[in-house]
């Protein structure tokens, strides 16, 4: 934890505090704001209030007076819920606005950590509770550079990778061998390893036709359809650098094709041809919002790519967010583009990353175009490139 750049957020921010609370595990934004360690069970809960200025406060049980032993300031010791409630009542700035992990509405369910009772009893001692959403941002999901160098190569190989399978599933179909979802996943996995790549526990979705229609569709031993030849093909591949502390992942999806290009049916060519403008459109307003100097929010660009699919009649087709944060999990704490599963009023900071993928999900097939970007300060780095263009055919 480095006091003085969250005091600066706070004072950025306008806001009194933050007041952390936590009970066995309950709020994981506590944990890496504070860079606490969640390897420790506390069994009893406890508070952390950080002022705008001056000396933070821990407020912490009888019970385990050793919890938050390593972040400074003062330390209340309570017995009883009366003294817990006293000591918040004496430590909380009466009139303040007060910043903890809480969404109004739980608009945005992945900063709600703090239970609506907990919230009663802290505005019971006179402060307003506000959204910790962004605030959280500047400590959970913004990147070093060094990450960033990380996440540039991770998807330099990832997309190296990509193309080796592709090339290689070509020569299978002008030989004719046999080639099946779950047989192609797993020689995926082999090449990504073989280039260094981290897979986390996590394998690529290999879909065909129909199961792309899924977008967590995941082939098995057991559930594994054919590829032929006519057949339109979803990868979508995510990973870190193996041996990096701390790498960031890199997540991508590409549409191909199992025969030539003239073979690829009208259809497929358009729904692919709305799903690529609906990413580039949001990619060009966020950079447009960027360059401006002007905030952009997650439900934003959700928006912009949503209305282009809607436009060209398939709005029943999209059914999921354009876009999630990437940290140092696939799926991290930061804003997500979704004005649709959740309304993410979060900004996209510089320094985050994110992913850009909307999609169109026929009943006979699905298509997804997936790149990430890291936010800059007045632009934005698109990764895995070169984005696709058109569907890829293998022959």
């Amino acid at each position: 934890m480095v006091l003085a750049q969250i005091q600066q957020a706070l004072q950025v921010e306008g806001l009194a505090g933050w007041l952390f609370y936590d009970f066995r595990g309950s709020n994981p934004i506590a944990y890496k704001v504070l860079s606490l360690s969640t390897r420790e069970f506390y069994s009893r809960r406890w508070f952390y209030f950080i002022p705008a200025q001056g000396e933070p406060t821990a407020c912490i049980s009888s019970v385990e007076s050793h919890v938050l032993r390593s972040l400074p300031g003062k330390r209340l010791v309570f017995r009883t819920w009366q003294e817990l409630e006293t000591h918040l009542g004496a430590l909380l700035p009466k009139g303040g606005r007060i910043a903890m992990e809480y969404s109004p509405r739980n608009a945005i369910p992945y900063i709600s950590r703090v239970d609506a009772g907990t919230i009663e009893m802290v505005r019971a001692c006179g402060v307003e509770v506000v959204s910790s959403a962004d605030l959280a941002q500047y400590f959970v999901a913004r990147l070093t550079e060094a990450q960033v160098r990380g996440h540039r190569e991770v998807g330099r190989r990832l997309i190296a990778a990509k193309d080796q399978l592709l090339a290689e599933l070509g020569q299978d179909l002008r030989a004719g061998r046999e080639l099946h979802e779950y047989a192609v996943q797993q020689r995926f996995v082999a090449l990504m390893r073989s280039m260094g790549i981290q897979l986390n526990g996590s394998y690529p979705i290999v879909a065909v036709n129909g199961n792309a229609s899924n977008p967590h569709y995941a082939p098995g031993e057991e559930h594994s359809s054919p590829i032929r030849r006519g057949d339109l093909l979803l990868l979508d591949f995510w990973g870190t650098l193996e041996g990096e502390e701390d790498a960031v992942f890199g997540d991508y999806t590409w549409m191909a094709f199992a025969g030539s290009e003239d073979e690829i049916p009208q259809k497929q060519r358009e729904v692919f041809e709305v799903v690529r403008q609906a990413r580039d459109s949001a990619i060009a307003f966020i950079r447009e919002r960027l360059v401006a100097g002007t905030r952009v929010e997650g439900r934003e660009v959700d928006d912009v790519a949503r209305n282009v699919i809607a436009k060209a009649g398939y709005g029943d087709y999209f059914v999921h967010r354009t876009g999630h944060n990437i940290t140092t999990m696939d799926h991290g704490d930061g804003a997500n583009n979704d004005n649709f599963e959740t309304m993410d009023s979060r900004a996209l900071l510089a320094g985050t990353c994110c992913s850009i993928e909307p999609g169109i999900y026929l009943p006979e097939f699905g298509v997804r175009s997936e790149v990430d970007l890291l936010i800059h300060e007045h632009d934005v780095e698109v990764t895995g490139v070169p984005a696709q263009e058109r569907l890829t055919p293998l022959l």
